[in-house]
């Protein structure tokens, strides 16, 4: 094969080359692959259709969509016509009825691929449906109570989920609005499960912006019915205003917004900012601070804890899992991307200077968080805050190259400035310096990748101060972890920091910087050590070393230590973290830099010196490796891998005379000692130098090895016989097993030189293979041969150097190739050398293979021949030789895998294979040109390497035939025999672990350069290892979808054979291999399914051995566990049946660990076992979209060969499905006969009930046996299958009543149309043209009639009309007493009266109750069941009262039984189901039960005992739950008319009266509220009720009672989206923050009340009389605390305001410590809430007027805490103003006559200052400087007494300087980890006032204390800030005390 020229590439292989990187044309076979392309993706298109067509989706559809993704990973492109026609056709197939899950996850996840780029797909080209697949998740995701829902089907939902979220560009322009009509109908605040389901839609499925072209960028349709997303932007603001205390809830909506502000930056449309108002990003900005949940606030007792959070706490945790499966709506992307990328695209330039609101909003937020990034604030917030400026930062980057794209649709008025850029980084900058040190490596990572963008960014600004922080880190011997983050953070930044065009600074410091790595390559500390060769890699990728300096005058010395003697960072200062510093290098020129750089280079010679020694030093230092499996996950074992990849990076780089340097110290330290431990480091060492130059390295290295392997072996080494893998090594043989190491790895990649030691390498090789015994000897002997075979006929790069070879070798280039470090690789252009091989390497290669493999393969062979004839005298030399001999076969079989495919001789190989697979549509696949050696037929070296493959595939054969027989025991050679096996099935050309391995260094390699928007921007050396890799995935592509031979099928039943084996260790590596080997052929599970189930049927025969049999149980068993083997067992109907019986069939195997291996194989398989097909309902769209595919590909019409062939596989599918119909009945009647055998034990008959359950389905007809043996489960002993009955029951009388609504129609079934005959569809304007609220809610005050129900009908939905009500909702009518049911499905029938028999039996009953009412266990809680109430419901449902009287007596026993958990628990249980079932009785019978049921009910109520009210709470709850409330109205009239008596001692009485309310009032919702209503005067009534556990349930009733008051009930989405665009809230939500009319009577009445008994408790002497306060206070605290801690905002806003100055007053009274408890918990939780706004304003003004008014100084106190949560929590929603307002008076507090007060001022203080006022921080200085200057007065003793003398005016001087010093002071302590301008003069004067009076004293001593705790580990740094003289002031108070002073 010769090497591509640039023009003799076909132009169809440069089309198809549309990826960033021409992959094709790297190839060095790119001429041979014209049409290709082409060719495959019109077979596969012709195929796919005709499968369609044809209905066979199973295996043919699912084989040809297989081989779709194949074709794209093989990088092949797709034109983007087709691409849109195979993502509809496979779009729409997704969601065909009937279709198997599996088939639809497949489905789902190629249609992805193909639609997820925008730049090969736009909307434009395809238009998706958004209901199909809303409605499939909708399905899986929100099933029916008594849906049946399979584990393995919700685990396909990831893949529809995903799909969602690709699709949703494509939807069209109208789908906005049907989406809105859809989902905002359905939004309700009940439960957060509704309403978090409705959101992720939201985010799901809802076009951000409007469709547009996406290569124009025009928009699509100008005059569609689309709507903008600024008409709707309003209504989602109000959506989340509404809810609070959900992370989740935040998370989505962030990101939806997020994705709006990137996708409508260039959107015409312009509010404030964008799409925004200033509101809106503010309101962002707040939640971005919840998001960060930080510590904040002091605590009232001086505590260092903080005493709040900006964050939900655990709240929020509670909140989100209460939503349930809702949350697999989640988007998946980190919540801080989501918020950096809308702050990114938000800032946009504004006004003549180009200045950013949202960038002002963003420094502000860094300015207030940059504390908790230091490392000595370290806590759980620190990954969050360093992950967010590391996506600040990327997703700036990507806007930047984005925007500095041709083809930018972003106006450039809105395009970010340089000056923009400047300042976000300048902002970014001090977090970046702060947390490169972090405390672990998670926050490490994240700056560094910061940083890494910040270099990219803008250079000049962060590599100076970067630098001048990692010098003295490199430099410093005591702190290790600062020199591995500095390490790192060099290894990520090399590229930009030395790329000389983007920084020409850079480059001179690439020498000392080396240097100062280099001894962190150091075995003591394996982690810095990878990380020093991690960033020598990434810096000399670009950089080729070679010393420029011969041409360059003096000028500047370097030293070896790494910093330069004219010191160039000595004037590098770092300024703090002052905002307005900038901090740049004064920049030379250009020309100067590149001089500088270029007199770097003179070092470069002795740092390659250097760090050769420091791999040799490693090296040496190695630890002994006792056992190479166990190694491989080490540490150590990731330095030596390190180590290989930095020596290839280094020795690719190296100059020719740097090349012979190394060379020479190589050779000198591995001919000078032999170390055992480093024997295959020093390989790889030589491997990695001998691939730079193979000739020179050849010359010196080979003859070395061979000269001293020839010593050593004519020694005697090598001589002594070990077998065994794992035996050490003897040591007299390190110096054999040395050089034969090096010797097999320089040969490695020699290629054409390999020729030059044709004769020597045939003559050492010969004397290695007959004299080595040892193990490792002759492996690698056998090594040799492999690499030397890989060397000729494998090709490979040649050299991944960072230049291509024509600039390598040019000379004048590389002259001045300093000017282009950094420089990457064209990834259109990579050039890369290949190794191709030559006849003349061919024929050495064959050459070897007759001298070596073929001569083992005669001997092995003849040892078979006579090995079969009896047995030899000595097993462990026949072993050895067996071994030594097989060793060779199996490496010189993996060296020449690339020699050539195996031909297929056997014709009918392809056909069998096809009916194997059971369709006709699976046909051999197209075998890839992957450049093997021989591929000319008429060859003669071609047909004798076909030869030498055939005979070792049928030696292979034999061998394992004969070790299987006649020496299973010899395992060291049967596993070589194994291995060879695998290598021959498995390997055409390259095996997998090496291809991963390739992928895997590749991809950490490039995970350290990679940037977004820089496609391939990688060093050349990357861009050839994946132009290898590509060449590696071809080759392994030709491994797939093989057609099978004789030889073939023979090595798979050995595999078989030994799978079975009775040596564990041979059982497991036979079974890996057989589940490897069997993926690649098609059809192989039909040869190995069968005989592996057969060996589970077998049992025991007389003469069997016990031991074996039980051997092969387990290897069979084992088998069934590898997914590829179980997979069929679950989908094809040939085999299931099989797999079902005989798994149930193996109880005669008593073993433990065979019993335990079936129970695993159970559980896999039900786990795995998915809702099967069928039959398929296919839409005509899929046929006609089939058709268009198909049409591409053929011209001619009629009954063409194609037709025909249609017809054929419609024929075999239609054939194969009535097979596997009849397969599934035969199984359920063998399951049946099974579970009604006697004599099955009882875990297995659980196990083929349980199995039976899984084969139950909707589409069948229900069968009576089955209904038989469920009817005799539900009745059985044993609760386990007890448990199954009742499912079993429950699925079968619901399917049956499916069947019977959809009259025995499969497809209605099948594609969930299924209709209640009741159920009807209702239009709102038709059905109340004069509706409102009141006239809705008040039919809900009214008993059930008919004209009630005429008027409005049964709506179950709570959801419905709460929010907005959709044109058309669905209700239900009532059925008459003269209705019939619809007749029952004829072919369930039988079923059904199986059932009807047994539920109108009473002794049926008396035997159910009974089993029904027994405890669980003791060690498990007996919960409310709620299987049992499904089953009661189907049962009633279908049975209405018929049952009724049967179960009755047996009822009212378990009713009356009220001292038994269990009775009780089943008598609710069975009560649920009942009530639930009436919902669609006639009236008369429903009334006729509730007729007898409500009196026994009221019983049982009043007899409700603290253990059983939980069973009768979940009672009330099922059966008012989603009902509505006219259904229920007797059991809402018993609960309602329970009044609450003051008079009562029974506490418990009372309070289960509230609870049983609590429960029917969070149930029936809004619905209800006519009925509660006057409830909550009676409690307000109530409310100082003297028992505690009433009182906490009454104020939960309360809070229940106004958390539903509010209700929005909109007539239409047109009004919703109106009325909240013109909410006067600034489009930030709108919701009520008033009292409503009905409430406020009620709370102004109870806020005069506790006014009145708040007097007169202040006034009372005993504490009795103080009861009727704290009491009232208590429930109300109690009403507040479960408001403030629910996610409802509505019904708790309007009473904080009204309450929040008493609940200071409760505070404060001291005779009820647990009041005061309460009060503070409550104020936290109020300060901690989320608020609109409009409410943000007056709570400030709340603070300010406590602070202001408060007579009491312990509740000025309190109040300021608070004020730090609300104040740092509330930043960016309140306006300058208010800021202004609260500094104010927290300034005034400072002059408060309580020091106390004073105290926690100027804590409050110094927070807000640091937080937002950084502006007003002279002011503050000038202010508390002007009081400190105040002179106090002498103050003198009286002379008698001795007590001082006050002097007037004194106290209120001292007052005044204290505040001064208090004032400072909180300066000082707001930035404890720098040092500001102004801070050392504040110091000094603090400093002067030491002598002052006690107060001031302590308060300075502190300050100093804190100052000194603080800056010590900086101290060095900050003392330049200060001057002599002040240093001096300082002296005395920032030295440590010392004890001994």
């Amino acid at each position: 094969m010769e090497v591509n020229k640039k023009d003799d590439i076909p132009d169809s292989v440069v089309k198809d080359d549309q990826h960033t990187m021409s992959y094709y044309q790297a190839l060095p076979y790119a001429k041979l692959l014209d049409g290709e392309a082409e060719t495959w993706l019109n077979e596969i298109c012709t195929n796919l259709a005709m499968c369609v067509q044809a209905r066979d989706f199973g295996p043919g559809a699912a084989s040809w969509v297989k081989r779709l993704n194949s074709y794209i990973n093989m990088k092949h492109s797709i034109p983007r016509e087709t691409r849109a026609k195979l993502a509809e056709l496979l779009f729409q197939m997704t969601f065909m009825p009937g279709l198997d899950t599996a088939l639809m996850d497949a489905w789902a996840s190629t249609c992805v691929r193909l639609i997820r780029k925008s730049k090969y797909l736009g909307p434009e080209d395809l238009v998706l449906p958004w209901k199909p697949l809303y409605d499939a998740i909708d399905w899986y995701l929100f099933p029916n109570t008594r849906q049946k829902s399979l584990l393995a089907d919700s685990k396909h939902l990831g893949s529809l989920i995903r799909l969602l979220e690709h699709a949703q560009r494509f939807f069209p322009a109208s789908a906005t609005q049907e989406i809105l009509d859809e989902l905002l109908p359905q939004f309700s605040t009940s439960e957060i499960r509704d309403a978090l389901r409705v959101i992720g839609y939201l985010v799901l499925l809802l076009p951000v912006s409007i469709p547009r072209n996406s290569q124009t960028h025009a928009i699509l349709n100008k005059d569609n019915d689309g709507i903008h997303p600024k008409e709707f932007l309003p209504t989602l603001f109000s959506l989340w205003s509404m809810i609070t205390n959900s992370p989740t809830c935040d998370a989505q909506f962030v990101e939806l917004l997020s994705r709006m502000a990137e996708q409508n930056i260039s959107d015409e449309y312009t509010a404030e900012i964008g799409l925004f108002n200033h509101q809106q990003v503010k309101y962002i900005f707040t939640v971005g601070m919840r998001m960060m949940n930080l510590p904040v606030g002091s605590q009232e007792n001086g505590g260092s804890r903080p005493g709040g959070t900006t964050g939900f706490g655990s709240n929020g945790q509670r909140t989100d899992l209460k939503a349930g499966n809702a949350l697999a709506l989640r988007h998946k992307p980190e919540r801080f991307r989501s918020l950096a990328r809308f702050i990114v695209y938000t800032i946009i330039p504004e006004g003549p200077k180009g200045e950013s609101y949202v960038m002002k909003l963003l420094t502000e937020m860094i300015q207030a968080t940059e504390l908790y990034y230091h490392p000595s604030n370290h806590g759980t917030w620190t990954y969050s805050l360093t992950t967010f400026i590391q996506h600040l930062s990327v997703e700036f980057l990507k806007r930047w190259r984005s925007e500095e794209e041709e083809d930018c649709p972003t106006p450039q008025e809105r395009r970010l400035t340089l000056e923009l850029r400047k300042q976000f980084v300048l902002t970014l900058r001090p977090l970046t310096y702060l947390s490169m040190f972090g405390k672990d490596h998670f926050v490490i990572g994240a700056t560094e990748a910061t940083m890494k963008s910040l270099a990219w960014l803008e250079p000049g600004l962060i590599f100076p101060g970067l630098l001048e922080r990692i010098y003295p880190s490199l430099e410093t011997l005591t702190e290790t972890h600062r020199t591995t983050s500095a390490l790192g953070i060099l290894a990520d930044v090399a590229l930009p920091l030395f790329s000389r065009d983007h920084y020409p600074a850079g480059g001179k410091h690439l020498m000392p910087l080396l240097h100062l790595a280099t001894p962190g390559v150091d075995m003591n500390d394996p982690l810095k050590a990878i990380t020093s060769l991690l960033f020598i890699t990434s810096a000399l990728s670009t950089v080729p070393i070679r010393d420029l300096t011969t041409n360059v005058g003096g000028g500047h010395s370097f030293s070896a230590g790494g910093g330069y003697s004219n010191n160039y960072t000595s004037d590098l200062r770092y300024d703090g973290m002052d905002m307005d510093s900038v901090n740049e290098e004064n920049e030379l020129p250009r020309e100067e830099e590149d001089n500088l750089c270029k007199a770097t280079t003179g070092e470069m010679e002795e740092w390659v010196a250097k760090f050769l020694r420091r791999v040799f030093t490693v090296f040496e230092n190695l630890p002994q490796i006792h056992n190479q499996k166990k190694q491989n996950g080490s540490t150590e074992t990731g330095l030596t891998s390190m180590l290989e990849y930095a020596c290839d990076t280094v020795f690719g780089q190296l100059s020719d005379d740097l090349y012979d340097m190394a060379l020479r110290m190589v050779i000198d330290f591995i001919s000078e000692q032999v170390l055992p431990n480093a024997i295959h480091a020093a390989g790889l060492l030589c491997n990695s130098i001998a691939s730079a130059n193979p000739a020179k390295a050849a010359k010196r290295l080979i003859p070395l090895c061979i000269n001293n392997i020839s010593i050593e072996l004519e020694n005697g080494a090598g001589s002594t016989m070990t077998n065994s893998e794992t035996s050490t090594p003897i040591q007299s043989d390190s110096t054999l097993h040395w050089y034969q190491c090096i010797l097999y790895y320089v040969v490695n990649k020699l290629g054409p030189d390999l020729l030059n030691y044709k004769k020597d390498i045939v003559n050492i090789l010969h004397e290695m293979v007959t004299k080595c015994k040892s193990r490792r000897g002759f492996v690698w002997s056998a090594e040799l041969l492999k690499n030397c075979l890989g060397s000729l006929l494998r090709i490979y790069p040649k050299e991944r150097r960072s230049l291509d070879p024509e600039h390598w070798n040019d000379e004048d280039f590389m002259n001045n190739s300093h000017m282009i470090w950094g420089k990457t690789g064209d990834p259109k252009n990579v050039n890369v050398d290949w190794h191709i091989p030559s006849q003349k390497e061919k024929e050495f290669a064959i050459e070897l293979l007759e001298t070596f493999l073929v001569p083992s393969m005669d001997h092995v062979r003849q040892k078979i021949e006579t090995g079969e004839k009896g047995q030899p005298a000595n097993a462990y030399e026949e072993t050895n030789d067996f071994c030594r001999h097989l060793a060779v076969i199996y490496r010189g079989l993996r060296g020449c895998t690339s020699m050539c495919l195996d031909e297929n001789t056997e014709k009918d190989a392809v056909v069998e294979c096809a009916d194997d697979e059971g369709s006709e549509a699976v046909q051999e696949p197209r075998r890839l040109v992957a450049g093997y050696a021989f591929t000319d037929s008429s060859d003669p070296l071609y047909i004798k390497a076909q030869k030498i493959r055939k005979n070792i595939g049928e030696l292979i054969h034999d061998a394992l035939e004969f070790f299987l027989v006649k020496r299973e025991d010899d395992l060291e050679s049967l596993k070589l025999v194994i291995n060879m096996a695998r290598t021959y099935m498995d390997d055409a050309g390259t095996a997998k672990q090496h291809v991963n391995a390739t992928k895997g260094q590749y991809l950490y390699a490039k995970a350290v350069v990679k940037v977004p928007k820089a496609a391939k921007q990688y060093p050349r050396g990357l861009l050839v290892r994946r132009a290898e890799i590509h060449h590696l995935q071809r080759l392994r592509y030709n491994s797939h979808f093989r057609t099978r031979d004789s030889v073939h099928d023979a090595i798979l039943n050995n595999l078989l054979g030994l799978s079975l084996s009775s040596y564990a260790e041979i059982r497991k590596l036979s079974q890996h291999t057989l589940s490897a080997v069997a993926k690649n052929f098609i059809g192989s599970k039909t040869l190995i399914l069968p005989p592996i189930l057969d060996v589970l049927k077998s049992k025991l025969g007389n003469g069997d051995d016990k031991e074996q049999h039980a051997n092969r149980i387990k290897g069979s068993l084992y088998l069934l566990r590898h997914r590829s083997i179980l997979m069929p067992c679950l989908r094809d109907w040939r085999y299931v049946p099989n797999f079902v019986l005989s798994l149930c069939g193996a109880q005669h195997e008593d073993k433990p660990s065979i019993q335990e291996l079936i129970r695993k194989v159970f559980v896999d398989y039900v786990t795995q076992f998915n809702t099967g097909s069928f039959g398929v309902i296919v839409p005509e769209d899929v046929d006609i979209n089939a058709q268009a595919i198909y049409s591409k590909t053929t011209t001619s019409g009629g009954n063409t060969p194609g037709t025909i062939r249609i017809d054929l596989l419609k024929e075999k599918t239609q054939t194969r499905e009535s097979k596997n119909l009849e397969a599934y009945q035969q199984l359920v009647q063998s399951l049946l006969e099974f579970v009604n055998d006697p004599k099955v034990h009882w875990r297995y008959c659980s196990m083929a009930a349980n199995l039976l359950e899984l084969f139950i389905r909707p589409d069948m007809q229900q069968n009576a046996g089955v209904a038989s043996f469920a009817s005799e489960c539900i009745n059985s002993e044993l609760p386990p299958m007890r448990r199954i009955g009742v499912g079993i029951t429950t699925n079968m009388l619901y399917y049956i009543e499916q069947r019977t609504f959809a009259k025995g129609n499969r497809d209605t079934i099948l594609s969930h149309q299924v209709k209640h005959p009741l159920e009807r569809e209702f239009n709102v304007a038709d059905k109340n043209p004069k509706y409102s609220e009141e006239e809705y809610l008040r039919i809900y005050d009214e008993p059930l009639t008919d004209e009630n129900v005429q008027q409005w009908p049964l709506i179950d939905s709570e959801r419905a009309g709460w929010y907005v009500w959709p044109e058309v909702y669905k209700g239900y009518l009532l059925p008459s007493s003269s209705d019939t049911l619809p007749e029952i499905d004829q072919g369930s029938l039988d079923a059904y009266q199986v059932f009807h028999k047994n539920f109108t039996s009473k002794e049926y009953w008396e035997k159910l109750l009974k089993y029904m009412s027994q405890e669980v266990s003791r060690a498990q809680e007996d919960m409310f069941n709620h299987a049992n109430v499904c089953l009661y419901l189907s049962i009633f449902q279908m049975y209405q009262d018929e049952p009724v009287e049967a179960m009755k007596d047996n009822f009212v026993s378990l009713c009356q039984s009220t001292d038994q958990k269990a009775h009780q628990r089943a008598a609710a249980e069975l009560a649920a189901g009942m009530v639930n079932a009436t919902s669609h009785w006639s009236k008369e019978k429903a009334d006729k039960l509730w007729g007898w049921l409500i009196p026994l009910i009221e019983t049982t109520f009043s007899n409700i005992t603290p253990d059983t009210l939980i069973y009768w709470e979940s009672f009330v709850r099922v059966c008012s739950h989603r009902r509505d409330p006219r259904r229920v109205r007797p059991l809402i009239n018993l609960i309602l008319k329970a009044k609450v008596d003051p008079t009562s001692d029974a506490a418990f009485a009372e309070a289960r009266k509230l609870i049983l309310a609590h429960i029917l009032i969070n149930s029936l919702g809004w619905r209800a509220n006519p009925l509660v209503d006057p409830l909550l005067g009676e409690y307000m009534e109530h409310i100082d009720h003297p028992y505690k556990q009433v009182r906490e349930v009454l104020g939960d009733n309360i809070s229940s009672i106004l958390q539903r008051q509010w209700t929005p009930s909109y007539p239409d989405i047109k009004t919703l989206l109106r009325i909240n665009s013109e909410s006067e809230r600034g489009g930030v939500g709108n919701i009520p923050t008033q009292m409503d009319d009905r409430v406020a009577p009620h709370v102004e009445k109870l806020l005069v009340k506790l006014d009145k008994w708040q007097a007169e408790a202040k006034i009372a002497t005993e504490v009795e009389d103080t009861k009727t306060y704290t009491n009232a206070s208590k429930t109300t605290l109690c009403w507040l605390r479960q408001s403030l801690g629910r996610y409802r905002v509505v019904g708790t806003l309007p009473y904080i305001i009204p309450l929040w100055s008493r609940l200071f007053a409760m505070q404060e009274f001291h005779d009820d410590q647990d009041l005061q408890h309460m009060a503070t918990h409550v104020l936290h939780m109020v300060a901690q809430y989320s608020y609109p706004p409009s409410v943000v304003t007056k709570m400030v003004n709340e603070f300010v007027d406590i602070l202001a008014h408060s007579e009491s100084w312990r509740i000025r106190t309190r109040a300021l805490p608070l004020l730090q949560i609300f104040f740092f929590k509330y930043l960016f929603s309140m306006e300058s103003n208010h800021v202004l307002q609260v500094m104010n008076s927290v300034s005034s507090m400072l002059l408060d006559t309580q020091i106390e007060v004073r105290q926690m001022a100027a804590v409050t203080l110094g927070g807000l200052v640091r937080c937002s006022q950084r502006e007003a921080i002279t002011t503050v200085q000038t202010q508390y400087s002007e009081l400190l200057e105040i002179k106090l007065p002498k103050r003198r003793r009286d002379r008698e007494t001795g007590k001082i003398i006050e002097v007037p005016g004194f106290a209120d001087k001292l007052l005044k300087k204290h505040a001064g010093v208090l004032g400072l002071s909180c300066l000082v302590n707001a930035f404890p980890y720098e040092v500001p301008k102004w801070m050392p003069n504040v110091l000094c004067q603090l400093a002067n006032c030491m002598s002052d009076p006690a107060e001031i004293q302590s308060t300075i001593r502190k300050t100093f204390s804190d100052f000194r705790r603080t800056h010590s580990d900086t101290w060095h740094e900050d003392m330049s800030k200060f001057t002599e003289d002040q240093l001096s002031i300082l002296s005395d108070m920032l030295i440590s005390p010392s004890y001994y002073a």
